[in-house]
């Protein structure tokens, strides 16, 4: 499994970070786990999930989202 955090940047600097550690984890087929900051929305990052079919887990009070690799 991948681990990333995010927490250092900001909004859109974090969702292009998000985008190429997620296409790097999804090329190696390997589960990643993001951090983020609590209290920061993640609403971008989640629309872009659902729209495009990842099977993720995110867990608010943590500030953690597990996202599954895409199986093609």
């Amino acid at each position: 499994m991948v681990e990333r955090d995010l927490k250092e940047f900001e909004c859109p600097q974090q969702f292009v970070q998000f985008k190429l550690a997620l296409r790097s984890a999804q090329s190696s087929k390997q589960r990643i786990t993001f951090s983020l900051n609590k209290g920061e929305s993640a609403n971008d990052i989640e629309r872009f999930l659902q729209k495009n079919a990842y099977s993720y887990n995110f867990d608010k009070q943590r500030g953690l989202l597990l996202v599954e690799p895409l199986h093609v």
